[in-house]
């Protein structure tokens, strides 16, 4: 039963991490030196990140 319940809890926190990656901003990716220099990359990387929000947002209600 308790390895059970590691393994929800790595999942949640896996879960949880990823939200936070997610949700940061240009100003922070730049901040914490992940921002690229390309500017077609970095828009394409914002693209991305907007849709991983949605799809993040999807799987907390059920949909995805």
């Amino acid at each position: 039963m308790r390895k059970i319940f590691e393994a929800i809890r790595r999942v949640q926190q896996a879960r949880a991490d990823r939200e936070v990656l997610a949700r940061l901003d240009v100003r922070t990716l730049r901040d914490i030196g992940l921002d690229s220099q390309n500017a077609y990359l970095a828009e394409r990387e914002e693209v991305q990140r907007q849709r991983r929000l949605l799809c993040l947002a999807a799987e907390h209600l059920g949909i995805y």
